[in-house]
Formats: C-alpha cells, sequence, structure tokens
C-alpha cells in the first residue's frame, strides 16, 4: 500500500531535492549525490532530512508515509521557513554530530535529535525594536510616502504599451 515509505529518509530520494532550493543548496545535493551512500557527509544529509521530517514519528498509518519518503522531503524541504543558509547551518551541524559519533561513539545531544520546524535561533539574528507608540502612529510615515510620491519627476508620462 505504500511502495515508496522507508523507515527513514533513503539514500536514493535525495536526487528529487535538487532543484528545491537556490544554487548553494543545489551544490550540496549534488556534491552529496556523488558519495557513496555510506559516506558520513552522504549519511548527515540524510540526518538532516529525518531531522526536518520528522522521520523517527512516522508510521505506516501516517498522511507522510502514505506520501512516500519523496514527496515528503520534497515537500519538507520545498517548505522550509529558513533561508539556504539556514539548511546549511542545520546540514553542517548534522555532519559535525555523524562524524563525531563515528568517532568516538559519542550520540548528538538531545537538542539536535529534535525535529526542525521552524528557522533555528542561532542561525537568525534577532532584532528586537520598541513597539511604536499609539501617538506616533503611522500617519507621518505615509504623509513623508504620499510627497516623495509627488515631487517624482511628473514630465515623464507613464507609457503602458512599454510594458
Amino acid at each position: 500500500m505504500y511502495p515508496d515509505s522507508e523507515i527513514l529518509f533513503p539514500y536514493r530520494a535525495i536526487k528529487g531535492l535538487r532543484h528545491l532550493r537556490g544554487p548553494r543548496w543545489q551544490r550540496l545535493v549534488e556534491r552529496v549525490l556523488e558519495l557513496p551512500e555510506d559516506h558520513p557527509d552522504a549519511i548527515a544529509f540524510s540526518f538532516l532530512i529525518v531531522r526536518l521530517a520528522d522521520c523517527l514519528h512516522c508510521d505506516q498509518g501516517s498522511y507522510k508515509a502514505y506520501l512516500g519518503c519523496q514527496i515528503c522531503s520534497q515537500r519538507i524541504i520545498a517548505g522550509f521557513k529558513g533561508s539556504d543558509e539556514d539548511l546549511l547551518y542545520l546540514y553542517e551541524q548534522a555532519r559535525e554530530d555523524v562524524l563525531r559519533y563515528l568517532e568516538d561513539g559519542t550520540p548528538p545531544p538531545p537538542e539536535h535529535l529534535k525535529p526542525v520546524k521552524v528557522r533555528p535561533v542561532d542561525a537568525v539574528e534577532v532584532v528586537e525594536r520598541p513597539a511604536p507608540k499609539p501617538e506616533e502612529a503611522t500617519w507621518d510615515v505615509l504623509d513623508e510616502f504620499i510627497d516623495a510620491l509627488g515631487d517624482l519627476d511628473e514630465s515623464e508620462e507613464f507609457d503602458e504599451q512599454a510594458l
């Protein structure tokens, strides 16, 4: 009934993720595809997808299992709300975890095993700004914008046919 589902994200499904993001992501996917399935970097890539797709909680009765690993992973990568740099950061984190495990048997820290649902806080600079006071409503900004529109060179006519 679910011919395309695995227990964890399979190496064969990586090729379908190549064109879902920008050039840096594409280079990473192409690099991983050149590696054998048991290479630490390929394992780290699969570990990244396992975390993003929450494969550890997928079961045969779930909607994700019904979709299959290929479609599920494509939806996860295409719908990731962070940037490509965030994905690359998460990949590097997964890579370090895999290498550490292979070298000395140290498992990843528990926070690295949790599924990633939003942009990682470490990869995003958060700038807190005070909320504007009600009396400082945006009317001044709107007036400035309207004035700026009025200052545009009115001698140029809009040419609809140029579009």
